[in-house]
């Protein structure tokens, strides 16, 4: 895996148009992306790992990192992932995946190419489903409505305080009040004292939890669109730092002598990862919706309660805001750069 690690570090990845071609600079040369971040190529090489299991599984035969060949049929691939059911959303990871991987070590273009096709194929597809506002067939079982997810949380309050459930109202709520993706999962807790004297570089390493007194402020360095929105700060209202303190306290009470200082841990007193994160949520999310609604899996995940809270605010208004650029007979587009106009703020006259 160590061969494949740098060969990932040292490809040079381009921006592209939607339609797949370079985007090119006033000189006509392909825009470079910056280097990949560390945690992104240890996810691509956990994905690979995992489907490296799948298919030695598959075929009873262990295979190694060094020759790739257990790639080269892509049809029977096709089908092993085919018998495992995937959600289109993990297809597309793992195809694009095994692209960036064979990409890095400079194999067969034929074989890079039909991978691609694979995955942009998928790609396409869901662009294509996201164009139509409504919940697909496969992800409806899955999909809850805020009222939904605010009973599921109110449940959760009503446990007793043990540490894996005061973790898990902690993320639940912290996400009600900024449904980011899974970087919350790797916070580390630190003191505005110790924050401050820290080198801005090694700030830059982590995501953090900046404990006062009084107050946690999240301070985001490491997320999926940093390159474009960079740092982010929340500083949390006072009914989350008590949550997010009790479950603190009853961490630090468990494990006095820990140097661990991840805001998340399990019940065992390891740092929670995204992974187990995303399982940790879907775990106790699929118990409680299977037991309460017939039909509803309730698999929560930090994209479905993003997609919750987006949809709880946005959908109604869309619909309407479409039907009467429909009777206007122009697109919603024009509609919104032309005619959607705030009022000049007025200044009040002095008495």
């Amino acid at each position: 895996m160590d061969r494949i690690v740098d060969a990932i570090r040292e490809t040079t990845n381009y921006y592209k148009n939607i339609d797949g071609t370079d985007k090119l600079d006033d000189q006509g040369n392909k825009i470079p992306k910056p280097p990949l971040k560390d945690s992104t190529i240890k996810s691509y090489t956990s994905t690979f790992n995992k489907i490296k299991n799948v298919i030695e599984t598959h075929d009873e035969t262990e295979y190694t990192f060094d020759d790739l060949s257990w790639l080269d049929n892509v049809n029977q691939v096709i089908k092993i992932f085919k018998d495992l059911n995937l959600s289109d959303p993990t297809l597309k990871n793992y195809y694009n995946v095994i692209v960036v991987i064979l990409k890095a070590t400079k194999s067969n273009v034929k074989l890079i190419n039909r991978y691609g096709f694979l995955r942009d194929n998928l790609n396409k597809a869901y662009q294509e489903e996201q164009k139509t506002g409504i919940i697909s067939d496969k992800q409806a079982p899955n999909f809850i409505t805020k009222q939904q997810y605010e009973e599921y949380i109110k449940y959760v309050q009503s446990l007793p305080d043990t540490l894996p459930n005061l973790t898990l109202l902690s993320i639940l709520k912290l996400y009600q009040f900024l449904p980011t993706r899974n970087e919350l999962a790797e916070l580390k807790t630190i003191s505005r004292d110790e924050f401050n004297d820290m080198d801005k570089e090694d700030r830059r390493k982590s995501n953090w939890a900046v404990l006062t007194k009084n107050n946690i402020t999240l301070v985001i360095y490491n997320y999926k669109s940093d390159k474009t929105y960079g740092i982010y700060k929340e500083k949390l209202p006072k009914y989350l730092v008590k949550i997010l303190q009790d479950m603190i306290d009853t961490k630090e009470g468990m494990y006095p002598m820990s140097d661990n200082n991840s805001l998340f841990v399990n019940s065992r007193g390891t740092p929670l990862t995204k992974n187990s994160l995303s399982q940790l949520l879907i775990r106790s999310s699929e118990k409680y919706f299977k037991d309460k609604y017939e039909g509803i899996k309730g698999r929560i995940s930090t994209t479905l309660i993003r997609k919750i809270y987006a949809s709880d605010l946005s959908a109604e208004k869309n619909e309407q805001q479409k039907q009467l650029a429909k009777k206007m007979k122009h697109s919603v587009d024009t509609q919104n750069l032309v005619y959607v106009k705030k009022p000049k703020p007025t200044e009040k006259k002095d008495d």
